[in-house]
């Protein structure tokens, strides 16, 4: 079998390694030498492929946010209604995160880096496409994006509050369940 098939690229060695030092030592607490040590390759090495330790977490991240949108898509099929969907969507986003950054704090100063807080529109676009048909079926007058505000911001301040990834969970669940009753006790007439 030919190994350049199957092996992963520098950059990409060089992103699972920044993605485990990050989720170790949190962003101002990593370093370059970190990054390239996890991914075994020399510092230059590294450079050649990264100017920086700020483009390095930018590749992670894009990677945890097409990954966390890919088991959304996944799973949404597998969800009934509409609370269900945005329930699992908004534990796959962040419960995972929640329990990371409670078990390691020096995580925290990930979430407000430009990477992350951009990483939210595309989550915020995520559940803008569950919430649309609910929301144009509802006389309620929320349009779908904004009722997807609401949940994102919602959950950025949980971040901040929770003390577990249970406890995360049920103020996900509430909220949803909140927006879910809305939708569906204003029906569109006719």
């Amino acid at each position: 079998m030919n190994e350049s098939i199957t092996a992963p690229s520098k950059r990409d060695r060089a992103v699972e390694a920044g993605a485990r030092i990050f989720l170790r030592f949190g962003f101002a607490q990593a370093t370059m030498g970190d990054i390239a040590q996890a991914a075994g390759m020399s510092r230059p090495a590294l450079y050649l492929i990264f100017s920086s330790k700020e483009e390095v977490f930018e590749a992670v991240v894009a990677n945890w946010i097409e990954d966390g949108l890919a088991r959304i898509a996944a799973g949404l099929a597998a969800r009934a209604t509409l609370g269900e969907k945005l329930r699992f969507a908004c534990e796959i986003w962040c419960v995972e995160g929640v329990e990371q950054a409670l078990a390691n704090p020096d995580v925290r100063d990930m979430s407000r880096l430009p990477a992350v807080q951009k990483s939210y529109a595309r989550f915020e676009a995520c559940l803008t496409d569950i919430l649309r048909e609910a929301a144009e079926r509802s006389s309620l007058g929320a349009a779908a994006g904004d009722l997807a505000r609401v949940i994102v911001s919602a959950m950025q301040g949980f971040k901040q509050t929770v003390q577990s990834g249970e406890e995360m969970r049920h103020l996900i669940a509430i909220q949803i369940l909140a927006i879910e009753q809305a939708l569906i006790s204003h029906p569109r007439s006719g």
